[in-house]
């Protein structure tokens, strides 16, 4: 799973928003484009966090990306399982169909082959071009929509919602939002178990020799990342402060000399705010990372997550904790005197506490 650090970290810095993937059945994205992309971010969603208590996201950043798109084809199921927080956590899937036959011999033979076997969350947006001044093709519309609706939806739950692309409902809009919501809470769900297990299981193994903490390291941030995406940032806080309690108990195992690092050109300079000042790949070191990097990475990350919950004191109280303990550290690696200034003043000037 190592070998895949740079492949995460590539994903990572180009992933910011969820997304939302439009299977275009009946060749409709150009003409309903505009109109759903301006409903975005969403404005309120109800997601669970890892406790699986309901929390009210507001302007949750999304994008709609065409299941065509290069974005989402052509990746293999080894990244899919991987990299699960890139995936779609929604897709919708636009019809049109104006005759009842053409309904039950293709379009509705077309959508259970899309849907089998589909784990995705879905729901369908039927598209009616009637003009509101044709009753017949307006009556054959709700005709079609109703047989959708039977055919799709059950009691448990609702998979339909119906545009009327001259004259669109203001309830539609509203009823949109609210089936992607539900679309993104159930995929997190999923998604939290997922990589919770695979967590689990990676930390069962933490004191036998097969342990890797890279591994470990990838399937942790990616959980904090995804929490990040949704807008969930105490989860994600939460993700790197335990990755930073699992990553300081793994360097102080005995048994191997590992490079504590610090010897480089410009680490004379702190890179306490600044998570991508040097790439973790740059780091690596046999199954883990160099402490004078990884310890400051670490720290960026929660300070930036800090920052979005407006806990600015808290960065500066953990700071202050971190300074004093890195200290420590620098002292008993014999890097300290290589720097022609105090830590602690390079990390007062980065926040501007000093």
């Amino acid at each position: 799973m190592a070998n895949f650090l740079a492949q995460f970290l590539s994903i990572k810095n180009s992933c910011e928003r969820v997304v939302i993937a439009v299977e275009d059945v009946s060749d409709l994205w150009p003409h309903v484009k505009k109109g759903f992309e301006e409903r975005l971010p969403i404005r309120r969603a109800a997601l669970n966090n890892k406790t699986r208590n309901p929390v009210s996201v507001e302007n949750l950043p999304a994008e709609f990306i065409l299941t065509t798109d290069t974005r989402l084809r052509s990746r293999f199921p080894q990244e899919q399982f991987l990299f699960s927080f890139r995936e779609p956590y929604a897709t919708v899937i636009l019809v049109a169909c104006e005759d009842l036959d053409e309904f039950k011999t293709i379009l509705k033979p077309r959508l259970k082959l899309i849907l089998q076997n589909d784990e995705r969350e879905w729901f369908i947006v039927y598209v009616s071009r009637a003009l509101p001044q044709n009753d017949q093709a307006t009556k054959m519309a709700k005709k079609v929509y109703a047989r959708i609706e039977v055919d799709f939806s059950s009691k448990k739950r609702e998979r339909c919602c119906k545009l009327d692309i001259h004259a669109p409902e203001a309830t539609f809009w509203d009823d949109l939002e609210s089936k992607i919501t539900e679309c993104i809470k159930n995929t997190l769900d999923r998604r939290i178990q997922f990589y919770e297990e695979e967590i689990r299981k990676l930390s069962e193994q933490r004191f036998k020799p097969v342990w890797s903490f890279c591994n470990f390291f990838i399937l942790k941030e990616s959980l904090a990342f995804m929490f990040e995406i949704a807008h969930l940032h105490e989860d994600s806080l939460r993700e790197y402060d335990e990755l930073e309690l699992c990553y300081l108990e793994t360097v102080n195992m005995a048994g191997k000399l590992r490079d504590f690092g610090g010897m480089e050109n410009g680490d004379d300079q702190a890179a306490l705010l600044t998570p991508g000042k040097k790439p973790l790949t740059q780091i690596v070191q046999d199954d883990s990372f160099r402490e004078f990097e990884f310890r400051q990475y670490l720290f960026a990350c929660q300070a930036k997550l800090l920052f979005k919950l407006n806990r600015p004191f808290e960065v500066a109280s953990r700071g202050f904790s971190f300074v004093i303990s890195f200290s420590k550290a620098l002292a008993l690696h014999e890097v300290w005197h290589s720097y022609q200034c105090p830590f602690s003043m390079l990390f007062g000037n980065s926040v501007g506490l000093s």
